[in-house]
């Protein structure tokens, strides 16, 4: 019995031999470890980068024997989670990310520095066994950028915006650049009548304007 741990009374004849009466332990498990903010959005873990406080973690899954699990913890100050006392079983850790952030990109390192989860927050399913403790399982977080501007007739040409110098509409600007997980960008976009333009939602990267 799982709450007594003792077995059922058995009533034992004359001349009986029982040998049925068996025990199964093990130890618990653990798993857990990081959530960060990726200031470069390169999915990996920066020695100036700090934890994200306050983010929702949710565990799921299945014991080995059959019992459905669901838990939540929050990241404390330092950016750490962890779910203890957990039986053996397949489990899989799930990130709500804060409004107006995105995940970064997953495994871009061979070591257990790197983002684990996919772009909806979810990390591979694990298998925990008797006694394992896991701190393997993390998540880097960033906030979206943007650049722009103003196109203007320099009329002067000082290469001072003027006060009364007009803004030019209908200019073609084009962003090229790589996020930090390496991956190529090109947007373009046209300047508004009063000459402004605006390259929002972007990956933090490195990036560069053309005007033509």
């Amino acid at each position: 019995d799982p709450v007594t741990d003792m077995t059922p009374v058995e009533t034992l004849t004359s001349g009986e031999d029982n040998t049925t009466y068996d025990a199964g332990y093990y130890e618990p498990a653990t798993i857990g470890d990081y959530v960060w903010t990726d200031t470069d959005a390169d999915g990996v873990q920066d020695g100036t980068e700090s934890g994200l406080a306050g983010v929702t973690v949710t565990l799921t899954g299945t014991t080995g024997d059959g019992d459905a699990v669901t838990l939540t913890d929050v990241t404390d100050g330092s950016g750490l989670y962890l779910f203890e006392n957990l039986e053996p079983g397949v489990y899989t850790v799930t990130v709500t990310k804060p409004a107006g952030t995105e995940f970064s990109a997953a495994d871009q390192t061979t070591d257990d520095k790197d983002s684990d989860v996919n772009p909806s927050g979810v990390m591979p399913a694990e298998t925990l066994v008797s006694g394992e403790d896991n701190r393997t399982y993390d998540a880097g977080i960033f906030e979206l950028a943007s650049i722009g501007d103003f196109v203007w007739n320099d009329t002067n040409g000082n290469g001072i915006q003027d006060a009364l110098e007009p803004g030019i509409g209908g200019v073609t600007v084009t962003l090229t650049g790589t996020t930090g997980d390496g991956t190529p960008v090109t947007l373009t976009t046209t300047t508004a009548p009063d000459g402004s333009y605006i390259f929002d939602n972007l990956e933090p990267g490195d990036y560069k304007l053309t005007f033509t």
